[in-house]
């Protein structure tokens, strides 16, 4: 049993966020448990960055300016040097709760310091109108799940940083916005994810996020490496089995959704339909694939 009171690292990537980077840290300052520090990895920004981030000196933060290399190879850069028993990848466009890191104390103590466990999150807009939350998981792990999507948010997870130096983000740089759902999927094929449907965080969807702003020709690269990567791991593929499917189908179904009110992608659109429904026919259970039908004969 782990006796010592524990140490937590939040690692912030980030990339020319002057206008969000400040609030992301004063919300992890006011955290109701105390025994942590704060990295900040500048992946190279080219806005005033450096400037917001001065006025944050203290023996508990750290701020590294690099060369830029997109955010897995700067959160794995932010392990690398972290000295917390746990760590924290936190976006620095979103806010933490000031229950962020007593909750991870609970889950920690109820399991025994796992390898990994996530916490529950919200979605809002920029004005701070809350758009979904994340808080209905019943089962003992979210591991059943994970084959369904990206259901978890980097600020909920943390992973004790002996796991997470043997278990790093992929680096290509292509597949940036997916390398954290490759990360997940190989992690819950080696250890259970534990978690709280207690909410600690916020992701603020604004339009800048990359997730918003990636489509086309990088959106095709980027899910189709993820499919690739994964299936790549054996554990993983041997870990989900007939689900592996379904990882598949819901890659190309997102393609074919994000694809299909776009003229010149339309013909592919419907190529990633058909391929979705040949890995998985359950996706005409789901919303998207009427919505990829939709746009495909109405949006011209």
């Amino acid at each position: 049993m782990h006796q010592d009171p524990v140490f937590f690292s939040f690692i912030i990537p980030t990339y020319n966020r002057a206008n969000f980077i400040g609030k992301t840290i004063d919300s992890l300052l006011k955290q109701q448990y105390n025994n942590y520090e704060i990295i900040v990895v500048d992946d190279g920004s080219t806005d005033n960055t450096e400037d917001v981030i001065k006025k944050y000196a203290a023996p508990n933060f750290t701020y590294i300016k690099k060369q830029n290399a997109e955010r897995a190879a700067t959160r794995n850069f932010g392990a690398s040097i972290a000295k917390g028993e746990y760590v924290n990848f936190f976006d620095s466009d979103d806010l933490a709760y000031p229950n962020h890191l007593t909750e991870a104390i609970n889950v920690i103590n109820k399991n025994q310091y796992p390898e990994w466990f996530h916490l529950s999150f919200e979605l809002s807009t920029p004005e701070g109108k809350i758009i979904q939350q994340m808080e209905n998981n019943i089962a003992p792990t979210l591991n059943p799940k994970m084959y369904t999507g990206n259901i978890l948010s980097c600020n909920g997870v943390f992973i004790r940083r002996d796991i997470a130096l043997k278990n790093k983000f992929n680096e290509d740089r292509q597949l940036s916005a997916s390398e954290d759902y490759e990360l997940w999927c190989r992690l819950a094929a080696r250890f259970p994810l534990y978690y709280s449907n207690t909410i600690t965080s916020v992701v603020i969807d604004h339009d800048m996020r990359s997730m918003n702003k990636i489509n086309g020709e990088p959106l095709l690269k980027r899910l189709n490496l993820l499919v690739d990567y994964l299936g790549d791991d054996k554990e993983t593929v041997q870990y989900f089995g007939k689900n592996f499917n379904k990882i598949q189908m819901h890659a190309y179904s997102y393609i074919a959704v994000s694809l299909a009110d776009q003229r010149k992608f339309k013909f592919i659109s419907f190529q990633y339909l058909l391929k979705a429904f040949k890995r998985s026919t359950t996706i005409v259970t789901k919303k998207t694939f009427y919505a990829t039908v939709k746009n495909l004969l109405l949006k011209w």
